[in-house]
């Protein structure tokens, strides 16, 4: 047994006695791969742990990503290297049934590992945010800030709220305009004396749906006509998606009227000076371009307020925070898929890589480059249109198939077969998908339907899924025999 640097006895061990019983799985040296991919994640996320302690601050995770993504890519050419120095498909060596799809799953693991410690820093600024502040700490801090701005600067905050008036109709109508029933006019005059009622609005009833949760009080005059009254701006902090994982939720203009304006009654003034210069301290942080207080020249109340107490800096901060806090909440799906393509391309170009040899390899990549230009080149001169595009990558993948059918008649290996078949197996695991968006850009759709979308997501993943598992199925029984039959027959 040989003893090497950096690695515990017990996985020399297992090296060894892998590369005596099992070469196909040696070969891949996945067991070295999760080890330093692991000591890797270890070094990063504690390094990481170090320099994320103001969650208030702007993310540079982006500058990190590059930075990991870059050392990844490096350990990955290494792990290239060792895997060409032993190939036990190409040396005709002792080949089991499935090792083939085995071989495919060792490449993926050793692969996504690599991949995924560039996920580590985005995921440690997400802890670290969740670490300092909870949920609802910053709701309720948000709702402190806006009601103590409110008291210290009653005197200059507007307390007259806008009216408008609204008639649900069939259809939209965008302009403002008289309406032609008088009687209508009359009865909302009568009902609400100090309403405009020379104008009003016509809104359709899915407009009127959506607008509802956005007003602060309403009254209703009849089945269709409604009083709208919009209550002035108070709050001069908030943050997109704070509240969602909260119990609390941030209070709206027309509570904080209600809850601290309404009924107004002088306050300890030097204790919310207190309370305010606390939460600079907590929150408060530079904008990135420009100096956010400084910025604005408009001189309304809210503008006043804001450069006052420091409020842009202060959301800045909080905006940041949510952001980092919610990230993995809001895109775990991005970063799922942004994993999974990238380990499952590398991993479809490393095994055909090794199952073909490096001049068909290379023409391979050669053929795709020149299939894209001249389908750039059609897409041109036609229409354009996504269905068309579609239907060229369908189209070449059914000559792929034919192509790669030949193998099995065949005597003689050729580079058109082998082309062929490398550009299928590349293919093959985004079929599902390319039917899907085919299906989608060719059918009539009504967008009205609220669960178009929805089922057009599922659609998608279903798709994608498929997509991976039909791979795997005709790894072993397709893919692994046709480069098999390929690659031992003699050349032309």
């Amino acid at each position: 047994m040989n003893t090497r640097p950096f690695i515990p006895k017990f996985l020399q061990k297992l090296d060894d006695r892998l590369l005596l019983n099992k070469p196909t799985t040696w070969s891949a040296r996945t067991h070295l791969v999760l080890y330093f991919a692991t000591l890797f994640a270890f070094v990063i996320g504690l390094i990481c742990f170090l320099f994320f302690s103001e969650a208030k601050s702007y993310s540079n995770v982006e500058n990190w990503v590059i930075f990991i993504g870059m050392i990844s890519f490096i350990g990955f050419v290494f792990w290239v290297i060792f895997l060409l120095r032993f190939n036990v498909f190409k040396r005709y060596g002792n080949w089991f049934v499935w090792d083939g799809l085995k071989t495919f799953i060792l490449y993926f693991v050793s692969i996504g590992s690599m991949v995924a410690v560039c996920f580590i820093p985005s995921a440690i600024d997400t802890f670290r945010a969740n670490q300092q502040f909870g949920n609802e700490e910053i709701v309720s801090d948000i709702n402190e800030l806006n009601i103590a701005a409110c008291k210290l600067e009653y005197n200059i905050l507007p307390m007259e709220w806008g009216i408008d008036t609204f008639q649900v109709v069939p259809i939209s109508v965008s302009n403002r305009v008289r309406p032609n029933d008088d009687d209508a006019m009359e009865e909302i005059a009568v009902q609400v004396e100090h309403v405009n009622t020379s104008t009003y609005s016509y809104i359709d009833s899915i407009q009127w749906e959506s607008k509802q949760s956005n007003i602060d009080s309403v009254i209703k005059l009849n089945d269709s006509v409604f009083v709208v009254y919009e209550c002035p701006t108070y709050v001069f902090v908030s943050s997109y998606n704070a509240d969602d994982y909260s119990a609390k939720k941030i209070l709206k203009s027309a509570e904080i009227y209600r809850t601290a304006l309404r009924d107004f009654k002088k306050p300890d003034r030097a204790a919310l000076f207190q309370r305010m210069e606390y939460f600079k301290k907590k929150y408060a942080v530079n904008g990135r371009y420009y100096d956010d207080d400084g910025y604005d020249v408009d001189d309304s109340y809210s503008v006043k307020i804001s450069k006052k107490y420091l409020l842009k800096k202060i959301n800045n901060g909080i905006n940041n925070i949510v952001d980092k806090k919610y990230y993995w909440i809001k895109y775990w799906d991005d970063n799922l898929r942004g994993f999974y393509y990238t380990a499952l391309i590398a991993t479809l170009v490393v095994f055909i890589f090794r199952h073909s040899t490096a001049k068909t390899f290379f023409l391979s990549l050669l053929a795709a480059l020149l299939l894209t230009i001249f389908s750039a080149f059609l897409i041109a001169i036609s229409n354009g249109r996504e269905s068309t595009i579609l239907s060229y990558i369908l189209l070449y993948y059914v000559i792929f198939l034919a192509i790669t059918l030949t193998i099995f008649s065949s005597t003689k290996r050729s580079a058109i077969q082998g082309i062929g078949l490398n550009c299928l197996m590349f293919m093959t695991p985004f079929v599902p998908l390319i039917l899907v968006a085919l299906d989608d850009s060719l059918r009539t759709t009504n967008y009205n339907d609220p669960n178009y979308y929805r089922n057009e997501a599922l659609y998608y993943l279903i798709a994608e899924i498929a997509g991976g598992v039909i791979l795997l199925i005709l790894i072993e029984p397709f893919f692994r025999n046709a480069y098999r039959k390929w690659y031992a027959s003699p050349e032309q």
